[in-house]
């Protein structure tokens, strides 16, 4: 029986070192479970800035599977047409979309409800630069004034303008802003940390400002994410292994997506001026 008892005790110990490697020695596999939520954007109209690629695609593709009608924008027409070709059949609609500039956004925006059929239900503003990890004493003025105009003044008139209609036509709306976790770690890092530092400030001060109006904004400040947008070379679908996280992987955009659908659904409508932090823990570590 001693004998057994042993045997058993070394296969239990085997079977947690190989657990142990499988998690933690740099191999790591991720599944993530797609939550059906029966079509909770039915008849919404949805505006993605950025959508072409990364979270903001992942986001639009979950907003399509739960019934919304989705508009998504980026600079380039090859990237956008691309997307609507393999999205061929769905309720999308693209439009090129330079945030930078302004004085476009309210002719886009009424060009935005033709294609969408109707006015905007749910504002998206994942459109951003990440200006290449530049720090504060690296920094010129050439590379904040690219990486502001995107990354807050763009975001910033647009929802000035969305806002504004709503309120006028009393139009109840919600409104999803794209954050980072470098927003929550301090402003050393750059243009880019300081842009999504002041994004998690307008999301307090606006979910604030326009509750009474029945507009919902929240934010979401997501970590490491497997886009062409990050420097780490990692193929998820491989190898999701990432050190440096506590959860021990990088993040997947589809992640993002069943949080920003949740938080865009009457799920989440006692949820007010927040920006939710999926970062893997990396934030934590500060």
């Amino acid at each position: 029986m001693g004998k057994i008892i042993n045997r058993v005790m070394r296969l239990i110990h085997s079977l947690r070192y190989m657990r142990k490697i499988w998690r933690d020695g740099g191999v790591c596999q991720v599944h993530v479970d797609r939550i059906d939520h029966g079509g909770v954007l039915k008849q919404k109209r949805v505006l993605i800035t950025g959508g072409s690629r990364g979270i903001g695609l992942a986001i639009a593709r979950k907003c399509l599977s739960e019934g919304a009608h989705v508009l998504i924008t980026g600079r380039s027409e090859d990237s956008l047409n691309a997307v609507k070709d393999e999205m061929a059949g769905c309720p999308l609609s693209i439009m090129p979309w330079d945030l930078r500039d302004v004085s476009q956004i309210e002719r886009n925006l009424r060009a935005a409800e033709d294609l969408l059929g109707g006015p905007i239900d749910i504002l998206v503003n994942n459109a951003g630069v990440l200006a290449g990890g530049q720090q504060l004493f690296d920094l010129t003025e050439e590379r904040w004034d690219a990486t502001i105009a995107t990354n807050m003044k763009g975001l910033v008139f647009l929802t000035k303008e969305v806002c504004r209609q709503w309120v006028r036509q009393k139009h109840k709306g919600k409104i999803i802003n794209m954050s980072s976790m470098r927003g929550v770690l301090g402003c050393v890092d750059g243009p880019y940390g300081m842009s999504k530092w002041g994004v998690n400030g307008l999301t307090r001060g606006l979910g604030l400002a326009m509750a009474p109006h029945g507009i919902l904004v929240n934010g979401i400040a997501p970590g490491i994410i497997d886009t062409d947008s990050i420097s780490i070379e990692i193929d998820s679908s491989e190898n999701a292994y990432l050190g440096c996280v506590p959860v021990g992987r990088i993040g997947l955009p589809e992640e993002i997506a069943e949080l920003a659908v949740f938080l865009m659904s009457d799920a989440a409508n006692y949820i007010v001026g927040q920006t939710i932090v999926c970062d893997g823990g990396y934030s934590l570590k500060a």
